[in-house]
C-alpha cells in the first residue's frame, strides 16, 4: 500500500476489486431484474469505479487517464514527459472545453456515478438479502466518492443527469458545496444501511470505515473541519481500501504504474516555483528513480515513479492514515498548532520519519499541514482538491498555490485552478457551463 511507510503487519486491507469477486456469467436480458442481475451490476460499477479513477493500463486501444493522473498532472505531482496537446493543456492549466482528454476524464466519472446508483437501486430491489447486503453502502460511498472527485477537479456546474426508464432526466447546474453536500448525504446513507452496520461482518466494518472516510473528506471539503474529524474518529489507523489491478487483462492494469513505467509522465518538484520539493525532499512517501534521460517527448527529464510497484499495484483510495490527517486539520481549525503538529508526528513515528518542529503561526501550520498531506497521499487523487482548498478555504492566492511562470515546455503556466466543463455537457439543456472558475 504505502510500501515501507506504515508496518505492513498493522494493515488491515479492503479490497474494491473485481480480483475477489465471483464474477456472475451473461445476464439474459429477461434475468436482468433478478438476484444475477443486481449481481452483475454491482461488479459493473466496480469496473467503472476503477477505470475513473485510475484509468486502466490497455496499450492497444490507448491508455484511460484516470482521476489520480489527470488531478495530479494539474496539481504539481507530475509534468508531462510525452507529447499530446490535450494533456499538456492540462499540465499547463490552460484547458479548453473541447478537450478530449477532459470529456474523457469526465465521462467516466459520470458513468461510474450512474452505474453506482444503478447497482444500488438493483441491489435494494432483486438482491436476496438487502437487510444484511454490505454491497448497497459500498455502492453508495462509490457514488458519494465519484461526485467528490468531480467537486474537487472541475468547475462548479456539474450536473447530475440520471435515466428513469427509456427517458433520460437532465440535472440542473450545482455548485461546488451542493456536489460535495450530496457526497455526504449519499455517505450518511450508506452508514445507515443495515448491511453496513451487521455487528459480525468484517465487510460491513470495511465498507463502515470508507463510508466514514469519505464522508470527512466532503465535510473537510465543505470547510468543516470539526465535522470531518467526528465523522472519522473511529477508523482505525491501519484501515485502508483500495482498487484493485492485475497484469492481465489488459483493461485491469494499475494505470499509474504504465504512464510512469512508460516514461509518459515525470514525478514533479518545485513546479512552478510554488510545487512542493516532491524529489528534492528525499522523503520516503514519494518514491522514484532518477532514469538520467528523457521521457518520450525527448526533452523532459524522466523520473518515474516507483510507489506502484507494477501493473498488479492496488491503489488506495480511503485510509485511516487519511482519517488521522482529517483530525489534525480539526486541530489547526481549532487553534491548537501545536497539537496539530503532535498528531502529523505521530504517523511520521509509525513510518520511522523525523518529527516536526512546531509551527511559529497559523501560516507556517498550513503550510506544514498542506506539506503533510501531500506527501503522504502523493498520487491517490488528492492534491489538486488540497490545492484548490488552499484558495477557497485558506485565502490563499492561486499565484502562491498553483505553478507559475515560465513552462517546461515553452510558453507559461495559464490561470485554470479547475478543469472546465467539456463542451458535451452543452448537451443538457440546464447546463450553463462553469459558475465559477476562480475556486
Amino acid at each position: 500500500m504505502y510500501r515501507s511507510l506504515l508496518i505492513p503487519a498493522l494493515l488491515l486491507v479492503a479490497a474494491c476489486g473485481l480480483l475477489d469477486t465471483n464474477q456472475p456469467d451473461i445476464v439474459e436480458p429477461d434475468d436482468v431484474d433478478s438476484p444475477a442481475g443486481a449481481d452483475a451490476l454491482y461488479i459493473g460499477a466496480i469496473a467503472d469505479f476503477v477505470l475513473a479513477h485510475d484509468g486502466d493500463g490497455d496499450v492497444d486501444v490507448g491508455l484511460t487517464d484516470g482521476h489520480v493522473l489527470e488531478s495530479g498532472l494539474m496539481a504539481d505531482e507530475f509534468v508531462l514527459s510525452t507529447t499530446p496537446p490535450t494533456q499538456q493543456e492540462i499540465d499547463q492549466r490552460r484547458i479548453f472545453t473541447n478537450n478530449s482528454t477532459l470529456f474523457v476524464y469526465y465521462h467516466y466519472l459520470h458513468r461510474a456515478r450512474a452505474a453506482a446508483e444503478r447497482a444500488t437501486a438493483a441491489l435494494r430491489e432483486f438482491g436476496a438479502a438487502p437487510d444484511e447486503d454490505f454491497r448497497i453502502g459500498e455502492m453508495l460511498s462509490l457514488d458519494g466518492l465519484t461526485r467528490i472527485y468531480l467537486g474537487e477537479a472541475f468547475c462548479s456546474g456539474v450536473s447530475f443527469s440520471r435515466v428513469e426508464g427509456d427517458e433520460q432526466v437532465f440535472g440542473e447546474p450545482q455548485t461546488t458545496e451542493q456536489i460535495f453536500q450530496s457526497a455526504v448525504a449519499l455517505f450518511d446513507a450508506a452508514l445507515a444501511e443495515p448491511g453496513t452496520n451487521l455487528a459480525e461482518s468484517d465487510a460491513a466494518l470495511e465498507i463502515f470505515n470508507l463510508a466514514s472516510v469519505g464522508k470527512g473528506r466532503a465535510l473537510l471539503n465543505l470547510g468543516d473541519a470539526a465535522g470531518a474529524a467526528a465523522a472519522v474518529a473511529t477508523v482505525p489507523t491501519e484501515f485502508a481500501f483500495f482498487n484493485e489491478h492485475a497484469e492481465s487483462p489488459a483493461q485491469l492494469k494499475n494505470a499509474i504504474f504504465a504512464y510512469s513505467d512508460g516514461w509518459l509522465w515525470s514525478v514533479s518538484d518545485l513546479e512552478g516555483d510554488n510545487g512542493l520539493p516532491f524529489r528534492t525532499a528525499e522523503d520516503s512517501r514519494v518514491l522514484f528513480e532518477d532514469t538520467e534521460d528523457v521521457g518520450l517527448d525527448g526533452s523532459t527529464p524522466q523520473f518515474t515513479l516507483l510507489n506502484y510497484e507494477g501493473f498488479d499495484a492496488p491503489v488506495v483510495i480511503a485510509s485511516g492514515l487519511e482519517a488521522r490527517l482529517i483530525e489534525a486539520e480539526a486541530l489547526l481549525a481549532g487553534g491548537d498548532l501545536p497539537g496539530m503538529t503532535s498528531a502529523l508526528n505521530d504517523l511520521r513515528d509509525l513510518s520511522g520519519l523525523d518529527p516536526l518542529d512546531n509551527p511559529g503561526n497559523e501560516d507556517e501550520a498550513v503550510d506544514q499541514l498542506f506539506s503533510e498531506r501531500a506527501f503522504w497521499l502523493f498520487a491517490t487523487g488528492h492534491r489538486l482538491g488540497d490545492m484548490r482548498r488552499l484558495i477557497r478555504q485558506y485565502g490563499r492566492d492561486a499565484e502562491t498555490v498553483f505553478p507559475v511562470g515560465s513552462y517546461l515546455k515553452g510558453g507559461s503556466y495559464g490561470p485554470d485552478v479547475n478543469m472546465p466543463l467539456p463542451q458535451e455537457v452543452q448537451n443538457n439543456p440546464n447546463s450553463v457551463g462553469c459558475l465559477d472558475r476562480n475556486a
